[in-house]
């Protein structure tokens, strides 16, 4: 049941995830990996709650399990506990034996990030893009971290970056950054072309609605 959960979760099958996952830990309710997953899906469906309570519950039964440590900062830096995210990431990257150091990295700079932080945000995120040059969402953040620095003509080479290593994930969020960056720096026709995108590659995603209004507002 864990590794069927396990494989639905990563197939993005949450609620046939979520149901094998279950069963995994009625039968084993002590199992650090059964725990974690759990938390996983939780994350993913939003409930961050319940998410925080499984990875707690996973570090219980294995303290040093590094990869529930990140996962739970990730929880808390949605639940607005960024300086518990920050305390938690530092452990994290300490431990020289975890092979996930970049998505350690990038949720550190997000945790700056939306403490408004943003240079220390984009230090953060560069060190993940010194660990992996193609990852996705650290150039994603890393151009945003500029574009609130108003940085826009930086922003928008970083997030056009992002555009390109983003392609297999299909993720929205670059297009719609990058188009803002662009706006702000005067060249409206550049910005419109990327909220065009936006709905055209992701008529159903988190930036759909953003990029049309948008539209609107940068034919005014």
């Amino acid at each position: 049941h864990l590794q069927i959960g396990t494989a639905q979760l990563t197939g993005g099958n949450y609620p046939n995830a979520m149901r094998e996952l279950m069963v995994a830990e009625d039968l084993d309710p002590e199992n650090e990996m059964i725990e974690n997953n759990l938390g996983l899906v939780y994350f993913v469906r939003e409930k961050y709650e319940m998410a925080e309570k499984h990875l707690a519950h996973a570090l219980k039964i294995k303290p040093d399990f590094t990869d529930a440590l990140n996962n739970l900062a990730r929880v808390h830096i949605e639940l607005g506990k960024f300086d518990l995210a920050i305390r938690e990431l530092t452990k994290v990257l300490n431990d020289l034996t975890y092979q996930g150091a970049e998505k350690a990295w990038v949720n550190l700079g997000l945790a700056y990030f939306q403490k408004g932080d943003y240079q220390v945000a984009k230090n953060k995120f560069s060190e993940a893009i010194k660990l992996n040059r193609t990852h996705c969402l650290a150039h994603t953040l890393f151009g945003r971290a500029e574009l609130e620095l108003e940085d826009f003509t930086h922003a928008s080479t970083e997030l056009d970056k992002a555009i390109f290593f983003c392609k297999q994930d299909h993720f929205d969020e670059p297009h719609y950054y990058s188009g803002i960056s662009y706006f702000r720096q005067g060249n409206r026709e550049k910005g419109i072309a990327r909220m065009e995108e936006v709905l055209r590659y992701y008529p159903n995603g988190k930036y759909a609605a953003r990029a049309k209004n948008m539209i609107d507002e940068m034919n005014k």
